[in-house]
């Protein structure tokens, strides 16, 4: 008996007690009498009862899926491949047995101390406590188990967390990921070009204030490779920006003795975003030092060059927008 019989008598059944219960509408109960219906359903369950004893009472073959775990592995090796989560499994026997087997099928424990391992004779093993009940066939027949040495890696947390922010806001400097690392245990072929340890891609919108919050690491792909930890903390600060602008000279560095270079224009225009309660401060201080390096120069055949912007310090979280203009002319003086 497949599972299409199994499921073709359910199919039968329900559609029996679908059709009695149409049958009893309250007009019909009215025709027929509250004793009819009774004796009816009586009949039913009685007929029903002896046919499946008869029909149940048969011999079938039965196609069953059997879930597969995993069982001891020797503490010094780890899986190098995944076993099969189920393995396809032709049983005889009768009908009650076969029922009840289909409903609650037993898990075969695979041990994987050695490298072969045959699963017919697991599935055996397992079903000796179910009397009457045959084996015929299994799929797969044989597993081959790829076990390799077992290590263990730290690894940096790689951040895949996408902030969107509101308008005029965004990071008070860079997310701090905790703990900013974790430990990864496999085998050794598996581990070993791996570098950083992803998290998983987690959008977070509107933000406007600061983000404390847990965040799931990325699941190894096959299981087998296990984590020291499953989450990881996001903290960032978030402050509202606005914009500034600053005109700055342009300086030369590394000039030899005897030279000078002079550039048009003298100055480009910078603009930033820095947080509003900064502004003020960076106003007061020119924030940036502008510079080409003569070597540069010396390596330049366009007679144009583009300026290097650095901050002067890094007391201010400011965020560089654009500068103009991109190049600009020089001209190399010597001094007389």
């Amino acid at each position: 008996m497949d599972t299409s019989k199994i499921e073709e008598y359910k199919e039968k059944l329900l559609a029996g007690w679908e059709s009695l219960l149409q049958k009893s509408s309250e007009d019909e109960i009215a025709g027929f009498g509250r004793e009819r219906i009774i004796v009816f359903i009586v009949a039913l369950i009685l007929a029903l009862a002896l046919w499946m004893m008869v029909n149940l009472s048969r011999d079938y073959t039965l196609n069953i899926e059997l879930p597969i775990e995993l069982g001891g592995v020797p503490a010094e090796k780890a899986l190098v491949e995944d076993l099969p989560s189920t393995a396809t499994v032709s049983v005889t026997g009768e009908g009650w047995k076969l029922i009840n087997l289909y409903n609650n099928p037993p898990t075969i424990n695979i041990d994987v101390s050695d490298t072969e391992v045959d699963l017919f004779d697991q599935v055996q093993q397992k079903m000796n406590a179910m009397l009457n009940i045959n084996i015929q066939r299994v799929q797969p027949q044989d597993l081959t188990v790829k076990l390799g040495d077992r290590v263990s890696k730290k690894v940096p947390v790689r951040s895949a967390v996408n902030v969107n922010f509101n308008e005029q806001y965004g990071f008070l400097g860079s997310p701090i990921i905790k703990p900013d690392s974790v430990t990864i245990d496999g085998a050794a072929s598996l581990l070993e070009d791996v570098e950083e340890w992803s998290t998983d891609s987690v959008r977070i919108n509107n933000v406007r204030k600061d983000i404390s919050r847990s965040v799931p690491l990325e699941s190894s792909p096959n299981g087998l490779i296990s984590l020291s930890k499953s989450e990881v903390s996001f903290e960032a600060e978030v402050a509202e920006y606005t914009e500034g602008e600053v005109q700055v000279n342009i300086t030369t560095r590394n000039l030899p003795p005897g030279r000078m270079v002079s550039y048009s224009p003298l100055a480009i225009t910078i603009k930033y975003d820095v947080p509003i309660e900064e502004y003020t401060d960076v106003q007061d201080e020119n924030p940036f030092n502008v510079y080409v390096s003569y070597q540069q120069i010396l390596e330049d055949s366009t007679g144009f060059v583009t300026p290097h912007i650095e901050e002067k310090n890094d007391r201010y979280h400011i965020k560089l927008r654009s500068f103009q203009p991109r190049r600009v002319a020089y001209f190399i003086v010597l001094d007389s």
